[in-house]
């Protein structure tokens, strides 16, 4: 009996191929969709966590900026005798707009700085050696370690003073400490009254904000930003000390500064740093930070169809030439200290 062959023929073994293939292509698209949308999700989240994050950090520091350990800073009386004055002088926030290369914070060119000047959270009573007006202060306790040349405060929230230690005050637990403040340090000897036992000792700090090149680079080699603060903080020595990142994928920082030109302590305009001619009229700043990703190729070129746009506050369209992902965050902090 003759024997009936079975399988494929060369026409059911093409169609196969054709469906199997077709069915591949159809995986690899969705894995290719997924993966691509998978790296846009996690540079949208790193831009809008980091930017978060960032715009916390520098409006907690704006709204303090100018604190004196009372409500407000409009009426007190402020005598600055510590030298050299520039690095002391009171003025709450200072900027400087679109920074050229080899600043001295070491910022990216076209970023601008900010620096807030404030009495520290803390503060101790003093407790002796009150009269005359050039006696040192005594303290309750060194408990933040004072040390020499030191910036310090001493107010009562009608008048206050900002002074130099001149000498090696006990440290913190050793009991009563002495700070003098003769005009080694400081242009004269004397305060500008003698205070109470309701008067107290802040450290006065400066802290300088600007967008740095962390060293670091993507996997294409583009460097990598970030915000930075330095400060000159209390133990110095009145010497400020090392940058410190607060937080990667800042790439710019752009500032305006709120006025009161008329003395209603409302704020009539927005000015960059350029602008200002007093200091002491900045009510508000607004902040305006661009953002950017790490990853690479994410979404399209500048001049590519499919070229994400984004905008800044003035509308200018961000140049786009790594394909990296890119927003733009904007908020005002207004100075509580200045608005009271």
């Amino acid at each position: 009996m003759r024997n009936t062959q079975r399988g494929f023929g060369l026409v059911e073994l093409m169609i196969a191929m054709l469906l199997g293939l077709a069915l591949s292509a159809a995986v690899i698209q969705v894995f290719v969709a997924t993966r691509t949308t998978n790296r846009v999700q996690d540079s949208l989240s790193m831009i809008q966590e980091n930017a978060r994050f960032a715009m916390h950090f520098l409006g907690k520091e704006i709204r303090m900026a100018g604190y004196l350990g009372c409500s407000s800073i409009g009426n007190i009386k402020l005598s600055v005798i510590a030298k050299p004055p520039g690095d002391v002088e009171y003025v709450p926030v200072f900027g400087e707009d679109n920074v050229a290369a080899g600043n001295a914070l070491a910022a990216v060119p076209g970023t601008d700085t900010l620096r807030i000047r404030r009495g520290s959270d803390e503060s101790v009573k003093i407790t002796g050696n009150l009269p005359p007006d050039n006696a040192n202060v005594q303290i309750e306790d060194n408990k933040y370690n004072i040390k020499q040349k030191d910036f310090v405060l001493i107010t009562d929230c009608v008048t206050g003073d900002i002074f130099r230690v001149t000498n090696s005050p006990k440290g913190a637990g050793q009991g009563k400490a002495t700070l003098a403040h003769s005009n080694a340090s400081n242009t004269r000897n004397r305060l500008s009254k003698i205070y109470g036992g309701d008067a107290e000792i802040f450290a006065f700090e400066s802290t300088n904000f600007a967008v740095r090149d962390t060293g670091r680079d993507t996997v294409g080699g583009l460097p990598i930003y970030a915000l930075f603060t330095q400060q000159i903080p209390i133990s110095s020595g009145g010497v400020l000390g090392p940058a410190v990142e607060i937080i990667e994928g800042v790439e710019n920082m752009q500032l305006s500064y709120g006025l009161d030109t008329d003395g209603d302590r409302s704020v009539d305009e927005y000015k960059t740093a350029d602008a200002v001619t007093d200091w002491l009229e900045v009510l508000a700043v607004r902040v305006e930070l661009t953002m950017v990703a790490n990853d690479e190729s994410v979404v399209g070129e500048t001049g590519d169809v499919d070229a994400q746009s984004v905008y800044d506050s003035a509308g200018n369209l961000l140049d786009n030439a790594d394909g990296r992902m890119r927003q733009v965050f904007s908020s005002v902090f207004a100075i509580r200290n200045r608005l009271q």
